[in-house]
């Protein structure tokens, strides 16, 4: 039925393949996941004008291994052609922000720097960076860290909504937040957010970004990942939700996790298409068994 529909549906003026949390320690289920998302990718025969990354693109605490994963995944994905966008996650953190001496490194960050047509935040510090698509902005919301401690120690840690360590030395204060919303308010164009957590509304919402809130009428629709859809541990009664709104407000958020069927129960991802009347398709995707699971189609 769900194929029968695509063949229905407009001509897209914009396609994205938005993704997030690969998150193996193991590099050999790392690239069993992102080979079987990739080669399902190749065969929809959907080309996608960018590619997404919601965070998490590598775990774990061993540093070889991390770098190992980085590698097997430009291998994999800078072949597609696609410019692609990086927001960092909590997991990017791994390899120091669990020994309170270990120096700042961020594997996948700093490879997305260096790839021609990537792109993700100017510094650790940033927590956003605006980009477009077609006719719309696109706000990049990341997790973040002080690169500028002692000896590259970093005095805070921002992942899960919340700043870690020293949060007096935290640089982004409301008044950062506000700023920011105002700046959102001031585009002329409509806005698409994507990061790696949820607003509050979805699932494991960041407190940090409920400061964003209410958000602008011009932002239409959020993607993130960070919560494994499948998960009972940390998704509890919501483990299979992946459509919610934005507390007091009719804005959807779409949460794309995971690219993982260990902790999450798919290896899945999103296709966000964009059409001629302003309308969009989000349409999800089980690579696992090379199907659609769901498709949302909005006005």
């Amino acid at each position: 039925m769900i194929d029968d529909t695509l063949k229905l549906r407009p001509g897209a003026l914009q396609r994205v393949w938005v993704m997030s949390d690969l998150q193996q320690v193991d590099p050999v289920r790392a690239r069993r996941c992102m080979t079987m998302a990739v080669e399902d990718y190749r065969a929809l025969n959907m080309p996608c004008d960018q590619i997404w990354y919601l965070g998490d693109a590598v775990e774990g605490k061993r540093i070889d291994r991390v770098r190992e994963m980085v590698a097997m995944q430009v291998e994999l994905l800078q072949p597609l052609g696609a410019p692609l966008r990086y927001v960092m996650g909590n997991h990017d953190f791994d390899p120091f922000q669990y020994e309170p001496n270990r120096p700042v490194v961020a594997p996948f960050w700093e490879t997305a720097k260096t790839v021609p047509g990537w792109k993700t935040t100017a510094k650790l510090d940033d927590f956003y960076f605006w980009d477009s698509l077609g006719n719309h902005d696109v706000l990049f919301l990341s997790d973040h860290v002080d690169s500028g401690g002692p000896g590259g120690v970093p005095r805070w840690i921002c992942t899960h909504g919340k700043v870690h360590r020293d949060a007096a030395a935290y640089p982004w204060g409301p008044e950062a937040y506000a700023k920011l919303r105002e700046e959102i308010a001031a585009r002329r164009r409509p806005i698409i957010i994507a990061g790696h957590e949820a607003f509050p509304g979805g699932n494991r919402p960041s407190e940090l970004m409920r400061q964003l809130l209410p958000l602008p009428a011009s932002v239409r629709i959020h993607f993130y990942g960070h919560a494994h859809i499948g998960d009972k541990v940390w998704l509890k009664e919501h483990l299979y939700r992946k459509i919610a709104y934005v507390e007091h407000q009719k804005l959807m958020q779409i949460d794309v996790a995971s690219l993982e069927d260990q902790r999450g129960d798919e290896i899945r991802s999103v296709i966000f298409e964009i059409y001629g009347d302003g309308g969009f398709g989000v349409f999800f995707r089980d690579h696992g068994k090379r199907r659609w699971s769901e498709v949302l189609l909005s006005a």
